[in-house]
């Protein structure tokens, strides 16, 4: 039992150290700046579960969960070098999937500022 919990403590830290590794690499950009504007050929990518994604996303987004992205990476290789805004409830699963596509070597990966919480309190519109 003691050794799960060492286990589990390790991969908690190589986790955090990864993502904070990272996270200089990653824009934030606003509900407002992404509503504004209207650029072609941008991903929207919603890394929380289908359950949540069917309750209501931001209009357009695509639905991976996080733990499914390392999975589905090459039907996102279309977008290595465009705009993937990405974002989940309140950010942590959107930090750990931003990590995985920037190992990938997308260019361009932006994190949704106050994630789907934050769209929502803002009542921007939701699409189901």
């Amino acid at each position: 039992m003691r050794f799960k919990s060492i286990r589990n403590l390790l991969l908690l830290l190589l986790a955090t150290f990864s993502i904070s590794s990272f996270a200089d690499q990653v824009t934030d950009i606003t509900a407002a700046q992404l509503l504004a504007d209207d650029s072609q050929g941008r991903l929207i990518l919603d890394v929380r579960s289908a359950e949540e994604f069917a309750a209501g996303h931001v209009p357009n987004a695509v639905n991976i969960p996080h733990d499914e992205i390392e999975g589905n990476i090459e039907q996102l290789i279309n977008y290595q070098d465009k705009s993937v805004v990405v974002y989940c409830r309140s950010g942590r699963r959107a930090a750990i999937a931003e990590n995985i596509l920037l190992e990938h070597g997308f260019s361009n990966v932006m994190h949704l500022q106050g994630d789907m919480l934050g769209w929502q309190e803002s009542k921007y519109p939701v699409e189901k």
